[in-house]
């Protein structure tokens, strides 16, 4: 082969390599994302090792919803810092953000209401609180805490599905979140078993 051809064949496969890793590197951190389960906030609903993948796509174009599984990063002083640089200024960085998963029951702009073991709303324009009907926590088990948290603009408040005692930390713990600390939603279980994630329907709310 002619010391040209040559040449040529390797920047070929050096260009086609580029490609995939360039396709690989889109997919992977703006289309979808595997993760696993670590630790039992969100049972019954899902188990520690449970794999799952991730729609990161779906939040660029619409906002979370109520009842929606999401990943996020945890909203620690450190992780704030690191979530809120510009994209290029993360490059070659190492995040410091712990990934965690858990439900968003509180909107922009609603105010959450825990009292009594149980947890409410007040969405925007209503006056009158809504008890969620969450059926995806094991029956009678009440959710601890007595908080009522006006939501800001771009606030979201999460729960584990877990409402046992110290069994998840979240918004009840740390506070609400901000749309820039939400990764994407679960939309796949894939393991122990197949699943195409649905929300769960609430009561008006």
């Amino acid at each position: 082969m002619p010391k040209n051809d040559n040449l040529l064949f390797v920047g070929e496969i050096i260009k086609t390599v580029l490609l995939i890793v360039l396709f690989v590197f889109v997919i992977r951190n703006f289309v979808v994302q595997p993760f696993y389960v670590v630790g039992s906030s969100m049972e019954p609903t899902y188990q520690n090792n449970d794999y799952l993948i991730i729609d990161e796509l779906t939040y660029h174009i619409l906002a979370p919803k109520r009842g929606q599984v999401v990943v996020l990063k945890h909203p620690t002083s450190e992780c704030d810092s690191f979530v809120k640089q510009g994209y290029t200024s993360k490059i070659g960085k190492t995040d410091p953000c712990k990934n965690y998963i858990k439900r968003i029951i509180g909107l922009p702009g609603e105010t959450v209401n825990i009292r009594n073991g149980e947890v409410s709303v007040r969405t925007n324009g209503n006056d009158d609180f809504i008890t969620l009907n969450e059926k995806y926590i094991e029956p009678n088990t009440p959710t601890l805490g007595s908080i009522e948290k006006k939501l800001a603009g771009d606030e979201y408040f999460v729960i584990g599905d877990n409402r046992e005692p110290n069994a998840s930390s979240d918004s009840r713990e740390w506070g609400a979140l901000t749309r820039d600390h939400i990764i994407g939603k679960v939309w796949v279980r894939l393991l122990p078993g197949f699943e195409l994630i649905k929300s769960p329907v609430y009561n008006k709310a």
